[in-house]
């Protein structure tokens, strides 16, 4: 038998590990696992449970083999992962759809090659990974649908400041957070790294561009520091994070875009939970302030 489950609770008697999981439809089961097997589950985790279907007895729901969602195709994860953690309020197919389309949008030959070789090789972490573990888009698919709401910010300033490079732009904006697929440790019980806590994702995403444009041919070149320049300096301040301070018109920008979209979407989901009339609750990313809701 096979059932994709969460884990709810574990407890052991006489060497066997009793599992506490919950489906889809909120049914609960019973299922047990070796000693040899547990370290493969946490609670609050997600995996595709492949068990014996037995009735009383001590072996009863042994379970054989445990999958987790990364072990799946990118869309058997994310359909498996929307059904028990909260997600972004735009599909998958949609996600993809748009960030090919920014992707054709850059001209210059060595940025679009960067870009498009880091999107594809984490794809299956960058259209279901949170871009954080609290803060902000703090769900399945929020690292995507981040990076969405900024390339559509984006546009706006690129036609009212026309000094601005489109292909910095677009490429800041799709790589800025692309460090976080390693800073990060999943979508379940998300936690920092090792690497992502002694490095971050802004180090961590320079490393990779540095990397890729190696293996491309284009090291030295002034589009590969221009661009490892906008990921660590796009948290804008020491205070914040940032490696450096915002040296170039896009990498300001970058800044700026990620702060607003990053604020005002949580600023968005609480005001939603709010009654006309009334104030939200603090918010964190706004300094903990709280937000009218005008009548």
């Amino acid at each position: 038998m096979e059932l994709m489950a969460k884990v709810m609770g574990i407890n052991t008697s006489d060497g066997i590990y009793n599992i506490l999981v919950v489906n889809e439809k909120n049914e609960t089961f019973n299922l047990k696992i070796s000693p040899s097997m547990i370290d493969l589950i946490k609670v609050g985790g997600l995996y595709k449970f492949i068990y014996t279907a037995q009735y009383g007895g001590r072996m009863a729901n042994m379970v054989t083999e445990v999958e987790q969602p990364n072990q799946l195709s990118l869309e058997s994860s994310n359909e498996a992962l929307r059904k028990f953690f909260p997600s972004a309020p735009i599909s998958m197919e949609y996600a993809i759809e748009e960030i090919k389309k920014y992707i054709g949008k850059i001209e210059n030959s060595i940025i679009r090659s960067i870009t498009e070789t880091l999107i594809e090789e984490y794809k299956d972490k960058f259209f279901i990974y949170p871009a954080a573990s609290k803060l902000h888009h703090a769900y399945v698919g929020g690292l995507a649908y981040h990076s969405i709401g900024m390339l559509h910010l984006s546009d706006g300033f690129l036609e009212n400041y026309s000094y601005l490079d489109k292909n910095y732009v677009y490429a800041g904006i799709l790589l800025h957070d692309i460090g976080k697929t390693i800073e990060l440790t999943g979508v379940i019980n998300t936690e920092y790294s090792l690497k992502g806590q002694l490095l971050g994702h802004l180090v961590l995403g320079a490393m990779e561009i540095e990397r890729v444009a190696e293996k491309l041919g284009y090291k030295d070149t002034e589009e590969v520091l221009m661009l490892e320049h906008m990921l660590v300096s796009h948290h804008g301040q020491p205070q914040f994070g940032s490696a450096k301070r915002p040296m170039t018109p896009e990498a300001l920008v970058l800044w700026y875009i990620d702060t607003i979209d990053s604020k005002f979407r949580v600023l968005g989901e609480e005001l939603e939970k709010t009654e006309v009339g009334n104030y939200t609750d603090s918010i964190g990313v706004l300094d903990r302030m709280k937000i009218y809701k005008i009548k």
